[in-house]
């Protein structure tokens, strides 16, 4: 309550927030006379809630962007303003998050201009179209190598830089970081080792195809091309890597 005493007095003419992560109370969205302004990292009503970026890019999404909104009292559910549309590509989370971060901030600035001058739109979303995004869980993070290659591998670029898809060598986890699809490889176990590649990195058999694993981070260690970690451990074809217990 002191803080939302504290936000009115000080007499501004709009509120915006980026990744907030809570929805603001009815009386602090009221007391700015242009109300309470979100920028989100998607097209809603698409991918409402925490995760928008890496959530799109596990669905395996070849376009996102930004919107920026009236907020209301109901997670990303208000009118929509602006957005602008981005191309997903092969980005991972990291890359796909700073792109759209100097897309939301021209975004933000043309919504504020209009709002100044009076002409920013306001287009109710459609509710029959939305999806969710929810936050990251623990289980996320583990990499099931019997779901098709394509699936894997847009898990590796959605929890990249961090917190990391994990697989398990051995006993110990391993982060993998980088990776991508080698197709018509079949005829392993999921999660066996088909070949190591001389400066590139390890195969793993997945679901369909398989994975050329090119970036890893061994537990307590940097993250490191694959080809390094390979250096100081023996993946010989056959070797199992299997999903992290919880």
């Amino acid at each position: 309550a002191e803080a939302v005493e504290t936000i009115c007095r000080v007499g501004a003419e709009v509120l915006v927030v980026v990744a907030y992560g809570q929805i603001l109370p009815r009386e602090l969205l009221d007391c700015v006379p242009l109300g309470g302004i979100n920028l989100h990292g998607s097209l809603l009503p698409a991918y409402r809630g925490a995760a928008p970026i890496q959530r799109a890019i596990m669905a395996g999404e070849r376009v996102t962007g930004v919107t920026t909104m009236h907020m209301t009292e109901e997670m990303d559910a208000g009118d929509i303003i602006l957005q602008r549309q981005c191309a997903i590509g092969e980005d991972s989370y990291g890359e796909l998050s700073q792109r759209l971060a100097l897309l939301g901030a021209d975004l933000l600035q043309e919504t504020l201009d209009q709002l100044h001058w009076g002409t920013a739109p306001r287009v109710p979303q459609d509710a029959s179209r939305a999806t969710y995004a929810p936050p990251l869980q623990r289980g996320d993070e583990r990499i099931d190598w019997r779901c098709p290659a394509r699936e894997v591998v847009n898990r590796v670029r959605a929890l990249s830089p961090t917190p990391g898809a994990v697989t398990r060598v051995g006993d110990s986890p391993l982060k993998i970081l980088r990776a991508r699809v080698v197709p018509g490889v079949t005829g392993r176990a999921p999660g066996e080792v088909v070949e190591v590649v001389p400066g590139e990195g390890f195969v793993v058999q997945a679901g369909d195809e398989a994975v050329l694993v090119l970036e890893v981070q061994p537990a307590g260690r940097r993250r490191m091309p694959a080809a390094d970690y390979l250096r100081g451990h023996r993946l010989p074809p056959g070797t199992r890597l299997v999903a992290p217990a919880d």
